[in-house]
Order: structure tokens, then sequence, then C-alpha cells
């Protein structure tokens, strides 16, 4: 364990090494998928990108879902004919298992840590897009920390699930605190969570 949280500082601190500045056109979302109906939604959500701005996309995905593998595919092949687009599925371990014991959990978490950290450290995204799956917190974390450490001030928007009614998600929760735009899709949420932006129908 120790080994891999050693191994996630290294790749942050060597950002500084990779990163070159996107300008233009040339700019890098990051989309942190889920599955089942967070897949569904993000692929919604995906359809209001402008891909003329947003070139080169980084997907970051669970290594078992195949479904969200699938979906991106769909959504790039229309894209593919443009030599200037490009895009990289990124996989990671998943954070938590339903189900897992703390001790698993944990050791879950670090993996999936440092497996984003690298995919960060990498491609150096302009914008980070997530809409509640439990690995986005590990992104949301590492985003956080490449701002402290003064690498790169990377923006996170977080879109509410449509299904979060009444109360927030669990990763909805932690969000909150650290995505610098987070939507919600019913008036209730926004006025417990004042910090919230109300925007219907999203999705």
């Amino acid at each position: 364990m120790f080994y891999l949280i050693t191994i996630s500082l290294i790749a942050l601190l060597s950002a500084r090494l990779y990163w070159e500045p996107s300008t233009g056109g040339n700019k890098v979302l990051c989309v942190v998928l889920g599955s089942g109906g967070h897949t569904a939604e993000m692929v919604r959500l995906m359809h209001g990108i402008d891909f003329e701005r947003y070139t080169k996309r980084l997907y970051i995905v669970s290594e078992s879902d195949a479904l969200s593998a699938n979906q991106i595919a769909e959504i790039e092949r229309p894209l593919m004919s443009d030599y200037s687009q490009e895009y990289v599925v990124g996989r990671v371990p998943r954070s938590r298992q339903v189900g897992q014991s703390l001790v698993s959990a944990l050791i879950s978490a670090v993996r999936c840590l440092a497996a984003t950290a690298w995919l960060l450290q990498s491609h150096l995204p302009d914008i980070v897009l997530c809409n509640g799956p439990g690995n986005c917190v590990i992104v949301c974390v590492l985003v956080m920390v490449l701002r402290v450490l003064g690498v790169k001030r990377i923006p996170i928007v977080h879109v509410e699930s449509f299904a979060r009614v009444r109360s927030l998600s669990l990763s909805g929760k932690i969000a909150y605190y650290l995505a610098d735009r987070f939507i919600v899709q019913w008036s209730g949420l926004q006025q417990k969570y004042p910090r919230a932006e109300y925007i219907p129908n999203l999705v």
C-alpha cells in the first residue's frame, strides 16, 4: 500500500514535466464514467459538448465496466473522421465494490488512486466532468492536489444525477465542496445546498 501511495505522489509531482498548456480549440476534457444510470446520463450530457473546442477527451472508467466502454465508442465513432480529434479510455480499478469490507475498500481506493494519478499526470485535462460514480471522488481529490501543488488549476463540473431528488449521493456530498460548478436537477436540492446551480431536465 505504501508503494502505491508513493507512486501516486511521484506521478502527481512529475506532471510538471509533461504539461504543455492547451490553447485555442485544443482542449482536453476529462469525463468520469460510472456504470448503468450514471453512464446513460453522461452520454446525454456529452451530446452538449463542443467537440471543436474539446478536441481531446480522456474517459476514466472502471476496469470491469464494459457498458461504458461501448458507449464511449458510440460517441466517438462519428468524430474519428476528423484527424484533429483524439480520445483515450483510461481503465482504473473500482474505488469501492458493493458490500466490500472497510479494509478491502481501502486497498481498492489506493489502487484506484494510483491508476488515476497516472492518467491525470499523463494527460492533464483542462476540465473535469463527472456525475456521481465513486471514482469521481478520487479524480476530484487528485485534481485538488494538482491545484495545491501549483501544477495546474483544472476546473471541476459535477452534475448530480437526475435520480437524486431529495438528497445528494455520497459522492455528491463530497464533490459539493470540491467542484467549481455543482449542478442539481431538482429545485429542492438547491434550497438545501445553496452553492448548487439548478438546471432542470439537463439529462
